[in-house]
């Protein structure tokens, strides 16, 4: 099972911070500079400011709805987050549940090597992965340092296993089936108080885990934050729909990416109904009709479910709901197709719901579905209750949600989900379903209203927007045409109050609308279709409103400007050229091309025949850098090796020959290196060996002391191989007519900006970005006095229009002439002149010549003359820009 595109974006941004905080050392500076870079500020109308809540431990959380796949975007997570780690890190995983049914669920999912979960860490590891319960760990059942060492140990528990009081007095009581481990392990570097060494708490703080929060809300109280520092984590990872204020996000999924991805069926219907008897009806014949068009279609198997959502009194009873499955199989229901999920009766045990050969299509419950628990067939949320009651729907609403075979259905009433209900006070019960929403992540944005207003003659619901839906009176008519009426039911005080409706009408009623929808389910799909058409057609509106690139709650937390006015309609037609490469025609493709990326040069890049004799003088001072850790509560604890894996390391070397250690170093920096894009790994094992031959005794002897320092020396050297092979491919390509330009670069209608100014003449927006040095405020200044600019902008250095060839270059500024000529022009501080200034300015200047004679590209330093076409000082740029 591969990302979706959003899932992709989630592990970007993930992969991205921990670039940053490796880059920087810092976890809270690493958070600010990541959400800076998206132009989000950090503070006040912000993200929140970072929450250091275990020092030195980095903290992130990921906010997906439900449906999104956050466990399989932990799963995926769980490489990156290691290869951020030091090479000889213990790769140990707590991965916490907040119960039973999730632990169950998530245990057989990472066990079963078939299941896409356990395949997606499978296929990072290499296979040598083990998951553990708790009781395994207990026993030390293959537990031991051995395997550990060697292989990914994932340990699945749910949080009451050690903040519990029971169970975490026996996870800190001597083990004797751990002495072993402790033993390997060495004195623990943080005891743990009233815990003996051998205890499994203390042996998962010394293996120093990353900690996976599932439903991360959860895990909040004193208790929990205590167990999770007990933990001793290098990593904290956060999964949850509804993050708290100490929750530090660093990316976010919306509804409207889920829906993209055919992951839910929005948006929610919701339907106020007269009565019980209405509601079981109209969830009956709804139901009954969505399998007949799903069966019409062909497009796939799908048998529609309603949850039947009782509201009892007292204490859930099996008797009473027994009573509820007589009622409906006395309308009709056959009794096969009823099955019954309370806190008492699983009638789902070992039931697959997805099988062909399942009958059952309606589910009695009352919030026992709240989690663990996700079928893409239920699509009805039929919630029984008096008029009068208070209907709580908060727990389930979002069991209705994930879409079938995340993929759209040709039948638009079968892509979104449906509830009914009864009640007086609908106010109430709509915040109760958009809480619901809201505890699944979703919002009131994502529900969709459609009630019944009483009108003589005319019974036909009435949309309304949520917030001005009035209450309703209780004497309205039933909403039935005049064949399809139940009378209703008097009270009957001595049973529940969902039982209170005729069976016997409902089945007459049904009978008479027997292979066609009644007027009332007419209507509804009527007016889901609208209502699907109405929802897309806001999809497309923000994907139109040029922040479709961040997440709706993220896109309030930005200041954003539009295209000034009097250059909108020029703006909508213009494409700026950037580079395509050619692919070549074949039995699978007519010829065409695709955006060029680096990774389109070192496709054919070989580490075979390269230099490999590499400067490592250096690499000493490096060495009395590496592994030492910097004071500081934002300092990650793991920018050392943890202190377990010193000791394994010394400890190895102790007992082994020189040549011995050697090989070790060599096969760690090979682990560290393979990573890298575009290298083969076998390549990359005989280029290392060439280096390590190449190297004196005394570079040796440097080389077993911290292999770390001589990895990222070597990682620097390929890096610089590549680009000069890219660059050469990039110039041969060019040349052969292998790339060409192609006009593709459209301005976005708005951007995000963290400082702005508005007070420079003739910029493309309404406002500018005001992050400008003292060079790039005088060329703006230049810019906006003479006659011959139209318009200029300062472009995004991260996300705006991108120069694409052997390195990736964004311009300073952008600029529009009378005469149609557009510029591009970056500055350069005189002491900026290096081998990427060069690099850039290559660059540009092949894609002048490539674009046409209305395109030019400049670079400008302040004083400095490099005596290259196309770099200027500022003073002789001024002498040409007004007569272009």
């Amino acid at each position: 099972m591969e990302l979706k595109n959003y899932q992709r974006k989630v592990i970007d941004d993930l992969t991205r911070y921990l670039d940053l905080m490796q880059e920087t050392n810092d976890i809270v500076k690493a958070y600010n500079m990541f959400w800076k870079g998206q132009n989000v500020p950090v503070g006040i109308n912000g993200m929140q400011p970072y929450q250091n809540l275990i020092p030195g431990v980095p903290d992130l959380c990921l906010k997906v709805p439900t449906g999104g796949g956050k466990t399989f975007l932990a799963c995926n997570a769980i490489a990156p987050i290691f290869d951020a780690m030091p090479m000889l890190k213990m790769k140990a995983v707590v991965w916490l549940v907040p119960s039973e049914a999730i632990l169950t669920q998530t245990l057989a999912a990472l066990r079963n090597v078939n299941h896409p979960y356990r395949q997606a860490i499978n296929l990072q590891f290499q296979h040598n992965v083990e998951v553990y319960t708790k009781d395994q760990l207990l026993s030390g059942q293959n537990f031991n340092i051995t395997a550990v060492r060697e292989q990914l140990s994932i340990m699945v528990l749910s949080y009451d296993s050690f903040r519990g009081r029971k169970e975490l007095l026996k996870a800190k009581q001597e083990n004797s089936a751990l002495a072993p481990m402790a033993k390997a392990l060495g004195a623990p570097d943080m005891p743990l108080e009233d815990t003996d060494e051998t205890a499994l708490m203390q042996i998962i703080n010394q293996l120093n885990p990353l900690v996976i929060v599932d439903e991360s809300h959860h895990a909040r109280s004193k208790l929990s934050k205590k167990m999770l520092q007990d933990f001793n984590p290098c990593f904290i990872l956060d999964l949850t729909a509804t993050p708290t204020k100490e929750s530090n996000i660093i990316s976010y999924v919306d509804s409207i990416q889920l829906k993209k991805e055919n992951m839910v069926k929005l948006p929610v219907v919701v339907y106020n109904r007269q009565r019980q008897s209405d509601v079981v009806f109209d969830a009956i014949d709804l139901r009954n009709n969505l399998e007949q068009k799903a069966i019409e279609s062909k497009d796939g198997y799908i048998r529609p479910i309603v949850l039947f959502q009782a509201q009892p009194k007292g204490k859930e009873d099996s008797t009473t709901f027994e009573k509820l499955r007589k009622q409906l199989v006395d309308t009709g229901i056959p009794a096969d197709q009823i099955a019954i999920k309370t806190a008492d009766v699983n009638e789902l045990k070992g039931v697959d719901l997805m099988s062909e050969s399942c009958p059952i299509r309606y589910i009695i419950t009352v919030n026992a579905l709240k989690e663990g628990w996700d079928c893409p067939f239920a699509y009805i949320l039929a919630t029984l209750a008096n008029r009068t009651s208070k209907i709580d729907v908060e727990q389930i609403v979002g069991r209705i949600l994930r879409q079938p075979y995340t993929r759209p259905h040709s039948v638009k009433a079968l892509n979104m989900s449906y509830v009914l209900t009864s009640s007086n006070d609908f106010q109430s019960t709509l915040r109760g379903i958009v809480a619901g929403l809201n505890s699944a992540g979703f919002s009131n944005r994502d529900c969709r209203v459609v009630e019944e207003q009483e009108e003589p003659n005319t019974p036909t619901p009435v949309q309304q927007d949520f917030d001005t839906v009035p209450a309703q009176p209780a004497d309205e008519s039933v909403g039935f045409a005049p064949a399809d009426h139940i009378e209703a039911v008097e009270p009957n005080n001595e049973q529940p109050e969902f039982l209170n409706f005729d069976p016997a009408a409902v089945a007459v009623a049904l009978q008479q609308n027997k292979g066609r929808p009644s007027s009332a389910t007419q209507d509804m799909l009527d007016k889901a279709e609208q209502q699907q058409n109405d929802f897309a057609a806001a999809m497309q509106e923000n994907e139109e409103n040029g922040l479709s690139d961040l997440p709706q709650e993220v896109q309030e937390k930005v200041t954003s400007f539009a295209i000034a006015n009097e250059y909108k309609d020029e703006i909508a037609d213009l494409r700026l050229p950037q580079f395509f490469v050619k692919v070549p025609e074949s039995l699978f493709t007519s010829g065409m091309t695709e955006f060029l990326s680096k990774e389109n040069l070192l496709a054919e890049f070989s580490l075979e025949g390269q230099p490999y004799k590499i400067n490592f003088e250096t690499t000493d001072d490096e060495i009395a850098e590496v592994d030492i850790v910097t004071s500081g509560s934002n300092v990650p604890k793991v920018s050392a090796m943890d202190s377990a894996a010193q000791k394994y390391f010394r400890e190895q070397f102790s007992k082994r020959s020189s040549e011995e250690r050697i090989r070790v170093c060599k096969d760690l920096i090979h682990h560290q290196l393979n990573k890298m894009d575009s290298i083969d790994s076998a390549e990359l094992k005989r280029y290392i060996d060439r280096v390590v031959r190449c190297m004196n005794r005394e570079t040796l002897d440097a080389l077993e002391k911290s292999p770390n320092a001589f990895a990222r020396k070597i990682k620097e050297y390929i890096i610089s191989l590549q680009s000069e092979y890219a660059e050469q491919v990039f110039s041969d390509w060019l040349e052969c007519g292998n790339i060409v330009v192609e006009n593709c670069y459209k301005f976005p209608p708005r951007i995000t900006l963290l400082s702005s100014t508005d007070r420079y003449k003739k910029s493309l927006y309404t406002a500018e970005a005001d992050d400008m040095d003292r060079l790039e405020a005088d060329m703006v200044l230049k810019l906006t006095g003479l006659p011959n600019i139209k318009w200029w902008h300062r472009n995004d250095g991260r996300k705006g229009f991108c120069l694409n060839g052997f390195i990736n270059h964004y311009p300073d500024f952008i600029v529009m002439t009378n005469s149609g000529k557009i510029l591009l022009i970056e500055t350069k501080g005189d002491h900026l002149e290096n081998t990427e200034t060069k690099q850039k300015l290559h660059l540009g200047r092949k894609w002048q010549d490539a674009a046409g004679r209305e395109y030019r590209y400049y670079m400008v330093f302040q004083d400095k003359d490099l005596n290259l076409e196309g770099a200027y000082s500022f003073e002789r740029f001024m002498e040409l820009l007004p007569k272009l």
